[in-house]
């Protein structure tokens, strides 16, 4: 499994519009798209932030991640989305070519 998380800027004053967008993310889309476990979203203090769980076991990430973003309904909703958030990735995109950011330190309290 690899997270990789995406990060762009965002229009200031924007967020409650981007939360309205939000509550129509084609949930069916990600549940099409096999090996996409999860997918968070952030917003605040200018950034937007999407979080992506994919399992890569047996595919390589690109491919699976390439599938997600190719989907139409992903695309569509990115589509309402750019007018308020400066960058969102495009079927053609390379990975290596966005904002991407991968797990460096993770520390959890176990009880």
């Amino acid at each position: 499994m690899q997270t990789v998380l995406f990060v762009s800027t965002m229009t200031l004053g924007d967020e409650v519009t981007v939360r309205e967008i939000h509550d129509g993310f084609p949930i069916d889309a990600l549940d099409q798209t096999e090996g996409v476990n999860r997918v968070v979203a952030f917003i605040g203090s200018g950034f937007y932030a999407l979080e992506l769980t994919i399992d890569d076991k047996g595919r390589d990430f690109q491919t699976r991640y390439h599938k997600l973003i190719g989907n139409p309904e992903i695309q569509r909703f990115f589509n309402e989305l750019r007018a308020h958030i400066d960058e969102l990735p495009a079927p053609q995109d390379e990975t290596g070519h966005l904002h991407f950011a991968t797990p460096l330190f993770h520390w959890e309290r176990k009880t």
